[in-house]
């Protein structure tokens, strides 16, 4: 099985059956040859065009020139109807000019029936779509007297995914269509479908996945965020809004319940939980005259931009930031320093700059806005990182809500005591919870390495195994 789908038996063939394949495919190549001398000197008609890539399509459906020569007669078709159109408005042209569009489409579906994972054909099914939509662009410009209908071809689409999906509900070439149809429309009730496609099966993997790229999608745009942050003050930071998160993580939770031997779902939980993890100094460890070095509680990517450095309230030049994991070291011109001020931004809330969209990869960096004040004298220096109030209420927030998905997995930990996932997920979640109390008091962080470990010595007991080992290994680190 895979997928769902039965797998079928090898075939064992007679002599004569081979003999019949190694004839048909002698034919296909000779066919492939004559299309390709067609193809080089354009000799026949439109129409002619047509019904002979449509026999080639159906004969070899995975070779992507045919449906690169396909497109450039229908494109001249679609343009010499649409010219014809927007001249005479005549009902006969545009229905000449639906009938071509429409039968396309059937072909396809024909065609992706027998070859639902054909990369070729959703290719083509894609161009389709857009070349439809630019038609209804035409007809609602000449469309004065409502004498013509719009094709509206996005819309069927969803029904053919949704179709499909009931068939293979994890064919991945039809999530990724459905995903691109999202991407140029708003049909699809995306939440709905994805919520209802995990409870017809919570071990579908393919609907957490592309409901998380839904989710990175639709609640990452800038107009959000700065909505968010309006309304919901510090929170509205996260990738998620937080009361949405809480919910979610109710879905997946009933997930894990009910399906506790299935990895996807514990995937899909990680991912949900480790999305909020804020990010921001625990440490300056060293400084010099024309560099410091600061160090965060979890590897940090892109901050180039987030850093400004003042002496004695004199902006100084940074000359390079480099980044090495967890820490990050800011080198500036060569002066003497007697009082430091570091700020690091978090330029969508101080900005609210609709420009500044945090993208998917680094969407679960939630940067937390610090003001570092350091003195340097002779016996080495001292600093205060202070972090405005609002901000702290929000890391204390998303510590309880890690603290309690980490109890949540510990009640499955008590029922599947010889399953492996739930020891490896607390083992994860004590991990962003590691990276929050660091923020919050690290004192209490050897608590935590503990709890790990002991995680780390069960878990190895039900499977001694390399991810059991890394994970052992890279608690006893700290």
């Amino acid at each position: 099985m895979m997928h769902g789908q039965s797998k079928l038996k090898a075939e064992i063939l007679s002599e004569e059956e081979i003999k019949l394949r190694a004839e048909k495919g002698q034919q296909i190549l000779d066919s492939l040859d004559y299309f390709f001398k067609v193809r080089k000197n354009q000799v026949n008609q439109p129409e002619d065009q047509l019904a002979f890539s449509e026999l080639m399509a159906k004969l070899c459906p995975e070779i992507a020139t045919i449906y690169n020569y396909r497109r450039e007669v229908l494109q001249t078709k679609f343009d010499h109807l649409g010219g014809l159109l927007s001249e005479s408005k005549n009902i006969d042209i545009y229905k000449q000019l639906v009938k071509l569009i429409q039968s396309e489409f059937m072909l396809i579906t024909i065609l992706l029936k027998q070859h639902p994972k054909s990369y070729t054909l959703w290719t083509h099914r894609q161009w389709m779509v857009l070349r439809s939509q630019e038609i209804d662009q035409l007809i609602s410009q000449i469309n004065q007297e409502n004498q013509f209908k719009l094709i509206e071809a996005i819309k069927q689409e969803y029904e053919l995914c949704s179709k499909m999906l009931d068939r293979d509900e994890r064919n991945f070439h039809v999530w990724n269509y459905r995903n691109w149809l999202s991407s140029i429309s708003a049909f699809g009730k995306e939440d709905e479908f994805t919520k209802k496609k995990i409870e017809q099966n919570f071990s579908n993997f393919s609907a957490y996945h592309f409901r998380s790229k839904y989710f990175m999608k639709n609640y990452n745009q800038s107009e959000n965020i700065i909505e968010r942050i309006k309304t919901e003050q510090i929170l509205g930071l996260l990738p998620l809004p937080f009361e949405r998160l809480k919910q979610e993580t109710e879905l997946i939770q009933q997930a894990i319940y009910i399906q506790p031997k299935e990895h996807g779902v514990y995937l899909y939980h990680r991912w949900l939980v480790g999305v909020v993890q804020p990010f921001g100094v625990t440490k300056i460890e060293k400084v010099q005259n024309n560099s410091i070095q600061l160090q965060f509680n979890r590897p940090v990517t892109n901050v180039e931009n987030s850093f400004e450095i003042f002496n004695q309230e004199n902006v100084l030049k940074i000359i390079n930031i480099k980044v090495e994991g967890i820490r990050v070291i800011i080198s500036f011109e060569e002066q003497q320093i007697t009082n430091l001020k570091i700020k690091i931004h978090n330029q969508i809330y101080e900005n609210q700059s609709k420009e500044t969209i945090i993208s998917e990869d680094e969407s679960s960096k939630f940067m937390v806005p610090s003001e570092i004040n350091l003195t340097k004298n002779n016996d080495g220096f001292t600093y205060t990182n202070t972090i405005q109030q609002e901000f702290q209420n929000a890391i204390n927030e998303i510590h309880k809500y890690l603290e309690e998905n980490i109890d949540f997995i510990k009640q499955v930990i008590e029922e599947e005591r010889e399953n492996r996932f739930p020891y490896i997920q607390v083992l994860y979640l004590l991990q962003f919870k590691l990276r929050t109390q660091k923020l919050i008091d690290e004192s209490k962080t050897n608590a935590i390495i503990k709890e790990a470990l002991q995680h780390c010595e069960q878990l190895k007991k039900i499977q001694n195994d390399h991810q059991a080992q890394f994970l052992y290994e890279f608690w006893s680190q700290f």
